[in-house]
C-alpha cells in the first residue's frame, strides 16, 4: 500500500511538472518549433482548435442554424455518423480503425522525419490533428459534429467542420511537397554533388 502511494505521488508530481514546465519550454524555444515544427505538438494544437469550435456548436445548437451570408454560407449543427461528407452512415468501427491506423503510422513516421522537412512536418501535423479531432467525436458521441454549410444556388455543399479543413489542407501541402518541392530539392542535391565532383 505504501509503495503504491509513493508511486502515485511520484506520478502526480511528474504530471504536474510536465504540465507546468512544458509550455514554458515551448515558448522559450518557439523559434525552433516554428523553423522545424514538432508534428505531435502542432497536431495537439490543431486538435484543440477543432474541439473548441465543436464545443461552441454543440453548446449553442439550440440557436442554430444561423445564416452568415444569405443564400451562401450557414452555420448549422449536423450529426454525421458516416465518413467524409456523410457517406456510409452505417459504418461505425471501420472509420475508427482507419483513423487510428493513420494516426499511428503518421506519428511513427514523423519521429524519423529530418528537421529540414518543414512542409512535410506541417502537413503531417495537420493530418494527425484533424484525424484525432474527428476520431474523438466518433468515440465520444458516436457521430462527427459538422457545422459549415455552403450553398451554391440550389446545390448545398456537404456539411463539414474545422477538422475536415485541417485534413484537406494537410493533404494539399503534402501533395505540393511531394510533387513539386521534392523535385527541386533533388535537383539542388544533384547540382551540389556535381559541383563537388
Amino acid at each position: 500500500m505504501k509503495k503504491a502511494l509513493t508511486w502515485l505521488t511520484t506520478l502526480m508530481k511528474t504530471v504536474f511538472y510536465t504540465i507546468a514546465v512544458y509550455p514554458v519550454f515551448v515558448l522559450k524555444n518557439i523559434g525552433y518549433h516554428l523553423r522545424s515544427p514538432s508534428v505531435l505538438l502542432y497536431a495537439t494544437m490543431f486538435f484543440f482548435l477543432d474541439r473548441i469550435t465543436k464545443l461552441m456548436i454543440v453548446n449553442n445548437s439550440h440557436k442554430l442554424p444561423i445564416d452568415v451570408i444569405n443564400n451562401f454560407f450557414t452555420i448549422t449543427f449536423v450529426k454525421n455518423p458516416g465518413v467524409a461528407f456523410g457517406w456510409f452512415p452505417d459504418w461505425r468501427l471501420p472509420p475508427i480503425l482507419m483513423a487510428l491506423a493513420m494516426i499511428l503510422i503518421i506519428s511513427y513516421y514523423s519521429l524519423k522525419l529530418p528537421e529540414e522537412e518543414r512542409i512535410t512536418r506541417w502537413a503531417l501535423a495537420l493530418l494527425v490533428g484533424g484525424a484525432v479531432g474527428n476520431l474523438y467525436d466518433r468515440v465520444v458521441y458516436g457521430f462527427v459534429v459538422d457545422f459549415f454549410l455552403f450553398h451554391f444556388g440550389s446545390f448545398d455543399f456537404p456539411v463539414f467542420n474545422i477538422a475536415d479543413v485541417i485534413i484537406d489542407l494537410g493533404v494539399f501541402m503534402l501533395f505540393i511537397d511531394i510533387f513539386f518541392l521534392s523535385e527541386e530539392d533533388n535537383e539542388e542535391d544533384i547540382l551540389s554533388e556535381a559541383s563537388i565532383v
